[in-house]
């Protein structure tokens, strides 16, 4: 396995990767140093990261594998992947269509190990933004409504 971490308007990301397949997406610390690759397939992910981060990248176009997850949190990822970029459903509208509850889709979203390319910032709560990563009022919900407000730009 391979990683890059990344420089962005959110913090630093780590993209791991292996096979030309990214496996896993996350925030890491804001003192970890960026580290790069050379090869063509980390190019093309900082290419992605860069655009998106700038706008002119809506769609995510990388080959990726879920390294683990239960059958119910990949029915809950593939439903939060058909959101399209500046969009947003609540829980319980994923929720009803998988016929499930609200609560359980928080917890599929916070195991989400693919942050932005499984995009679980785009679903939020009925009466607000819900949490993020696990974090319900902190750092990590102002990332999401930074997510939410760079989509609307």
């Amino acid at each position: 396995m391979k990683q890059i971490i990344i420089n962005v308007p959110i913090g630093k990301i780590a993209v791991s990767y292996e096979d030309d397949f990214v496996t896993e997406v996350k925030q890491v610390a804001s003192q970890t140093r960026a580290v790069t690759n050379k090869d063509p397939f980390a190019k093309e992910i900082q290419k992605q990261f860069k655009a998106y981060f700038s706008g002119e990248l809506h769609d995510f176009n990388l080959p990726f594998l879920f390294k683990q997850g239960t059958d119910y949190q990949l029915k809950v990822w593939d439903q939060i992947r058909k959101i399209s970029f500046g969009k947003t459903k609540t829980y319980g509208e994923i929720a009803k269509k998988i016929k499930s509850g609200p609560r359980a889709v928080g917890n599929a979203c916070r195991r989400n190990q693919l942050l932005l390319l499984v995009p679980c910032h785009r679903v939020v709560g009925a009466t607000g933004l819900g949490g993020f990563m696990g974090d319900a009022d902190g750092s990590l919900v102002r990332r999401k409504q930074w997510l939410l407000d760079h989509e609307q730009a």
